[in-house]
């Protein structure tokens, strides 16, 4: 299903309309930013449950594919017409591909969104827009994360730094959160840290004042490190609590454990020496992200979904190469 503004497309009247009803207009549209490689079916989901629901804003969709082999730029070609694709010759990553897409975007309001995520609720990114519109000093803004069965996901987050680190990695608690209430509230800003990145909505003018996102985060960490010069910019961080989508955690990147995860953790280290500017929380927090992976390259000998070798992979990987 495509939304009204895409069959009369929209977007481009408004470019060579210059008149100041449609520059009023284009300034309340959204762009929605998708990266892919090599994850046609979740991507095809991902696109098929954005057409699913309702957006009461003209909006566009550019898929940016990082050199896929498995069918997803054809998929975009023959059945997802209205998409605007780059075609990248190589694996960019996340933050350049991003990037890539922030340069050619035409609206005031730009939506980063994961491949591997499942919009389920109407008017979910028309209402975190309007409240954008209603809260100009809000800066970055995301919603709920879910994980497929409903269950809590993430709420926003604080900075990463050695202590994050030992709750999490050490102590487990990020996976106990699961187990925890999904609570609906009202249309409230919960201020954070920073956002994920499966799902992070800015303004073109935060992009101008603060620029782009890092080129040296391959993947992973690029959120954080955006939304740390997003907030000293001035601007607020928040999650809207009464709007949520189901984030597959993981799906898009789970093909090589090891290299998502060492990126992932050397990213983690890389944003702890540029926010608390401590090279001793960066070696504690090194430490407990090795303890952390002996603990699971134990644990992985009791599951089959997971091999002790690529733990141990990493763990080399990050003891000699981390930041």
């Amino acid at each position: 299903m495509k939304s009204d503004c895409q069959k009369r497309k929209f977007l481009s009247m408004v470019i060579k309309d210059s008149s100041k009803e449609n520059i009023q207009t284009i300034k309340t549209a959204l762009t929605i930013i998708i990266v892919n490689w090599n994850n046609k079916k979740i991507l095809k989901d991902c696109l098929e449950s954005i057409y699913n629901t309702q957006i009461n804003y003209c909006y566009e969709i550019i898929v940016v594919d990082n050199n896929s082999e498995d069918g997803s730029v054809e998929l975009i070609k023959n059945k997802f017409v209205d998409v605007i694709l780059i075609e990248n010759n190589k694996n960019y990553g996340f933050s350049k591909a991003n990037n890539q897409a922030i340069k050619i975007a035409k609206t005031e309001y730009i939506l980063l969104l994961n491949n591997d995520t499942i919009i389920t609720r109407n008017d979910c990114f028309s209402n975190m827009v309007r409240f954008m519109q209603e809260n100009p000093r809000v800066g970055v803004l995301g919603c709920k994360l879910l994980y497929s069965d409903g269950t809590l996901q993430s709420l926003g987050g604080k900075y990463t730094s050695a202590w994050e680190i030992f709750k999490n990695q050490i102590l487990f608690l990020k996976t106990l959160k699961r187990f925890s209430k999904n609570k609906k509230k009202d249309n409230i800003l919960k201020k954070v840290d920073c956002v994920s990145g499966a799902c992070l909505l800015t303004r073109r003018e935060v992009f101008e004042k603060v620029g782009m996102f890092k080129e040296d985060y391959f993947m992973y960490g690029e959120d954080i490190e955006f939304c740390y010069r997003v907030h000293e910019a001035g601007w607020e961080i928040g999650v809207l609590t009464n709007e949520s989508i189901v984030h597959l955690l993981g799906k898009s990147t789970e093909k090589n454990l090891t290299e998502t995860l060492y990126y992932s953790i050397n990213n983690d280290l890389k944003n702890i020496k540029l926010i608390h500017n401590d090279e001793w929380q960066v070696l504690l927090a090194k430490l407990f992200h090795l303890i952390g992976i002996l603990m699971r390259a134990v644990l992985a000998i009791f599951r089959k979904d997971k091999k002790v070798t690529d733990y141990l992979k990493l763990f080399k990987k990050i003891l000699t190469n981390g930041e």
